[in-house]
């Protein structure tokens, strides 16, 4: 293999599969990048085997071929050469020579056949939506995913379909984000679900941009597909039943409080300077009249914050974990919220204080217990 090309259009292609390529392998042929050339389009592939990125180029071919070569090597390379025209060759050793201004670099590839089989990069259902849109989503939502591997099926969030209607949820045993949007979805009336890795979510997200470009996505029983341009994002979908997170969303909270964002982030980070994350120290707030006490006390001393609130029902003391209710606070993107309650055992939820028809997010927080 043999080809000639900028050191811009490398980068384009390189970048986003080596986000795909494995850095917790023993196996060369997964932390590298897969080079096909045919004719004078380059492919690009970095697979880990729950998923991957493929990029196509057109460069200046004189050899057709195909090689893998280490995904962390060949992106520091091409990113130090200066900008000029770059010529990366291999031989039948799969030894690898790299070339451009007064640069001469030679490492070892490996052999192309090794390179794990791809899923067919197609499916039956699919379905458009802006790409800002879909980055947005994913940004207010997927902090919620379960890190944990106890129960697989939470570390995805939940996509549904229905009449144009996208609905993403994503819950652990502590917290839920979901977000609904209306009248977002194009080409496909028809009404499906899935569950897409958290993982493999954050990094699409890194690939998207914030434009209002549509985004193709296609999907099968097993791999979702997203298609952005001559890039190609795709992943391996989680089985089995996701949990039913209608009954988790509180039915009878009487306590309501209508408080504003930034206040509210603020005063539970100044708080938070004093939390002892070994023993995982709640915050204490207790709101009481139009009055939101945030406090915490730990073996290196205590504070207590205040912030003005607008209340309706009763007094109530409660405990949070501040990492959870911080990540809630911070995905929501209206200024005004509204957080209703119920018992000092029940989850808080957060919503926007203005409704907006066609978009709306709803974050669960669930309580820790309170030591007198």
């Amino acid at each position: 293999m043999k080809f000639v090309a900028d050191k811009k259009t490398l980068l384009s292609m390189i970048i986003p599969a080596a986000s795909a390529a494995s850095n917790k392998t023993t196996l060369p042929a997964l932390e590298g990048l897969l080079f096909t050339l045919k004719g004078d389009t380059l492919t690009v592939c970095g697979y880990d085997l729950e998923k991957g990125v493929r990029t196509l180029g057109t460069v200046v071919p004189m050899q057709e071929g195909s090689v893998i070569i280490n995904a962390q090597k060949i992106t520091s390379i091409i990113r130090n050469f200066p900008d000029c025209d770059i010529c990366i060759e291999s031989d039948e050793r799969n030894m690898v020579r790299i070339t451009g201004g007064m640069s001469d670099f030679s490492i070892h590839g490996v052999t192309a056949e090794v390179f794990p089989g791809l899923p067919e990069l197609g499916g039956d259902n699919a379905f458009n939506i802006s790409r800002s849109l879909m980055k947005d989503i994913i940004n207010s939502t997927v902090f919620a995913v379960a890190q944990s591997e106890a129960r697989p099926i939470l570390t995805g969030e939940l996509f549904m379909i229905e009449n144009r209607t996208l609905t993403v949820v994503a819950l652990d045993n502590f917290r839920l984000a979901m977000r609904e949007e209306k009248n977002c979805v194009f080409d496909n009336d028809n009404r499906f679900s899935f569950v897409v890795p958290g993982k493999s979510l954050s990094d699409l997200a890194k690939l998207l941009d914030d434009s209002d470009e549509p985004l193709r996505v296609e999907f099968t029983a097993k791999y979702i597909i997203f298609k952005l341009g001559d890039t190609v994002f795709f992943s391996r979908l989680l089985e089995g039943e996701y949990l039913d997170y209608r009954r988790a969303l509180p039915q009878s909270n009487k306590i309501f409080a209508t408080i504003n964002r930034s206040e509210f982030i603020e005063s539970a980070e100044r708080a938070s300077l004093l939390v002892d994350e070994k023993l995982r120290t709640p915050l204490r707030c207790r709101f009481e009249d139009n009055i939101l006490n945030i406090s915490c006390s730990t073996q290196y001393g205590s504070v207590n914050d205040n912030l003005r609130i607008k209340k309706e029902g009763d007094d109530i003391e409660i405990g949070f974990n501040n990492r959870y209710l911080l990540d809630a606070l911070r995905a929501c993107r209206d200024e005004k919220l509204v957080t209703s309650l119920s018992t000092p055992l029940m989850s808080m939820m957060i919503e926007p204080a203005e409704k907006d028809p066609n978009s709306s997010y709803t974050y669960l927080v669930l309580p820790c217990k309170l030591k007198d």
